[in-house]
């Protein structure tokens, strides 16, 4: 394994990944760059799906969400691993996992007030939706009557998380912490137990809803270690439900919240053996004791299974030094933090950076590294010690496959960059550079307006 990962090296002072130096890429396709290493892709799916699926004997489905990453390169390389499948929010999603070839009995569609247009493309395809109040139980059955068909369903449920009351902790994004029941109680998403019950027995009774399980998505109060906790408290409710209606759930959506081991900072998530052998004990156990059938185990991991995989590569442009009024350091470069925007940054905005094109200069420096918007927050990396980089320097930020893309944004009306696959010394095109006509192609000026001033 390389420095830097299983398929990234340094060989002659250039950066490799998945057996393509960096500065080609940056050469043939331009900067900024999002770069995608399929081995690494496939690698991760693979750690993680086997964590659990050696540990469970019952059936274990990894659903890698969307979100993280929709590219459809991307999405195309997931669906063609064995035990994985997708998890979908809206009509975009759930196009991402269809067209790149998913098999819809592995794709779970999440979301609040999910709209007609979505349900019926949802029931067309022959999905599992989770079901996320009652009012949405009602709405599903009659378009599926309406459309003659009957839908997998599961129901999500909400939980007090009695257990981990009044437990709070610090995490990086949270300065003053953060409380993880309170948390999951205020959580948009998913019925309480008694509004989950009830949705349950609707669900049983109707002749186009298919109840095949229930989902939970643990969130803030897994990353912190409370894991166990919630998941007997979920086991707890459907116990409730086997006890009021016989029914047992065939499947179990746990969602997903597996952040890997951080790095740039003190704080340390659980790691995946531990999530993995601690999950699989709860259900192993609890369902012996509740005389409940060991269900499909379904995970909703993204971050876990693509970050790695991506890389940013970025050009250094000008410098700038301050000795009078402040004694710091900028770096400018042609990315910008429109394309680094993760809503959920475990890292904290934390990315290794290395000089692609001279991999082995010593660390000399700090520096703000600094995007182009008119933002003062656009800064990539702050006060980052790295190598006494110069106005055409390479640099490629890690572990970027997640959150990055699928969230970007075009501030100042700055586009996209493009991305690339690479594999085994192989490149090619995935997405395209944006242009400035992209930008505005939905644009449309009112004809009143196209005589003003004249």
């Amino acid at each position: 394994m390389g420095k830097y990962g299983e398929f990234i090296e340094c060989v002659d002072n250039e950066l490799i990944f998945d057996g393509v130096k960096c500065t080609d890429l940056a050469k043939e396709y331009g900067t900024p760059l999002f770069v995608i290493s399929e081995n690494t892709l496939r690698a991760s799916i693979r750690t993680f799906h086997d964590a659990f699926q050696s540990r469970y004997p019952g059936e274990v489905l990894t659903c890698v969400g969307l979100k993280s990453n929709y590219g459809l390169a991307m999405r195309r390389i997931v669906a063609t691993e064995k035990g994985a499948g997708g998890e979908a929010f809206g009509l975009g999603e759930l196009y991402s996992a269809l067209v790149t070839g998913t098999d819809p009995e592995k794709i779970v569609m999440n979301g609040c007030n999910k709209l007609p247009e979505i349900l019926r493309a949802a029931i067309d395809a022959g999905i599992t939706v989770n079901l996320d109040t009652y009012g949405e139980v009602c709405r599903v059955e009659s378009l599926a009557k309406e459309m003659g068909k009957k839908l997998n369903v599961a129901v999500r449920c909400r939980l007090p998380l009695k257990k981990v009351d009044l437990e709070h902790y610090v995490d990086p994004r949270y300065a003053s912490g953060v409380d993880g029941a309170e948390w999951e109680r205020t959580f948009k998403f998913g019925n309480e137990p008694n509004q989950a019950l009830k949705s349950i027995e609707h669900c049983l009774k109707s002749p186009y809803l298919n109840l095949v399980g229930a989902m939970y998505h643990g969130g803030i109060p897994r990353r912190v270690g409370f894991h166990v906790e919630e998941l007997e408290e979920l086991l707890e409710v459907l116990k409730m439900a086997k006890d009021k209606t016989g029914w047992e759930p065939e499947m179990v959506d746990i969602g997903g919240g597996f952040t890997p081991v951080r790095y740039g900072n003190e704080f340390i998530y659980p790691s995946l053996e531990r999530y993995a052998a601690d999950i699989t004990d709860v259900f192993i156990r609890k369902c012996a004791e509740y005389q409940m059938k060991l269900p499909k185990l379904i995970l909703e991991p993204g971050r876990f299974c693509v970050e790695k995989a991506g890389m940013f590569l970025t050009r250094v442009g000008l410098r700038k030094e301050d000795h009078e009024v402040t004694n710091r350091k900028w770096v400018y470069v042609d990315g910008n933090t429109n394309e680094m925007g993760d809503p959920f940054d475990a890292q904290n905005r934390f990315h290794y950076i290395v000089v692609a094109n001279n991999t082995s200069a010593p660390d000399e420096e700090v520096v703000d590294v600094c995007g182009q918007l008119c933002s003062a927050d656009d800064v990539l990396a702050k006060q980052r010690k790295i190598s006494a980089v110069k106005e055409g320097d390479l640099l490629a930020f890690l572990d970027m496959g997640a959150y990055m893309e699928s969230f970007g944004n075009n501030a100042n009306a700055m586009p996209r960059s493009a991305t690339v696959i690479v594999s085994n010394g192989r490149a090619a095109l995935a997405r395209r550079r944006e242009t400035v006509q992209d930008i505005f192609a939905r644009d449309v000026i009112p004809y009143w307006l196209l005589g003003v001033g004249k």
